[in-house]
């Protein structure tokens, strides 16, 4: 199966335990920034060109003082530098700071969105999985760190000229700011941002994230 894995905002704590997700069929792209110690975690990232097929890597200097947005504009850049995601046929985003040596997960995006679709029927008859975005839940909103998708759904949400999608986060974080508080947690920007582009977001019950390694 072919597809991309797409790693966005520092990279610092980047663990082998993306390398079971790596193979002759994939291929990555990552913007990251520079500064905070991130250049030798970017020389680790080159060393794991051996387990795929390419890795391509832009650095810039920070942009953005809010981390929310500048971690979403972040992941942007690294969908953007895919120029032909269709020919993709499933997609990652990834975080590299999980702290786990290794994420026991079976991808089964059938079977989560066929249970998904019964269990909702008809919330969901207008979709189809290429619509979708799988990952863990908690409560309302889609652990941003680790979640799988579809070229059609990731282009729904971060193919667009970079003011139409500046504009887009910067007023979905002002509402949602005036709603629960500035320092409001944000997986509900991105919960957000799913919603107001039609991509559904769908438990994946067979994926089970650990903790971030700055949280420990």
């Amino acid at each position: 199966m072919k597809k991309a894995i797409f790693i966005s905002g520092y990279l610092n704590g980047l663990s082998d335990n993306i390398i079971p997700f790596l193979n002759a069929d994939t291929d990555v792209f990552v913007h990251t920034w520079i500064g905070n110690d991130n250049k030798r975690w970017v020389n680790k990232l080159n060393r794991y060109k051996k387990f795929c097929k390419d890795i391509k890597i832009v650095e810039e200097e920070v942009k953005f003082e809010r981390k929310r947005i500048s971690y979403l504009y972040s992941t942007y850049s690294a969908v953007n530098l895919c120029t032909d995601i269709e020919s993709y046929e499933m997609c990652i985003k990834f975080k590299p700071n999980l702290d786990i040596l290794n994420i026991d997960y079976n991808i089964d995006t059938n079977f989560c969105f066929t249970k998904a679709k019964l269990q909702s029927r008809p919330l969901l008859d207008s979709y189809t999985i290429e619509d979708c975005a799988f990952g863990t839940i908690h409560y309302k909103s889609i652990d941003e760190r680790f979640f799988v998708t579809y070229p059609k759904a990731l282009k729904k949400v971060f193919k667009k000229d970079i003011k139409t999608f500046y504009k887009e986060i910067t007023d979905t974080d002002n509402l949602l700011s005036s709603m629960l508080g500035s320092n409001y947690e944000g997986s509900l920007l991105w919960t957000k941002l799913f919603e107001q582009n039609e991509v559904p977001l769908i438990q994946d019950i067979n994926l089970t994230l650990p903790n971030n390694i700055q949280w420990q």
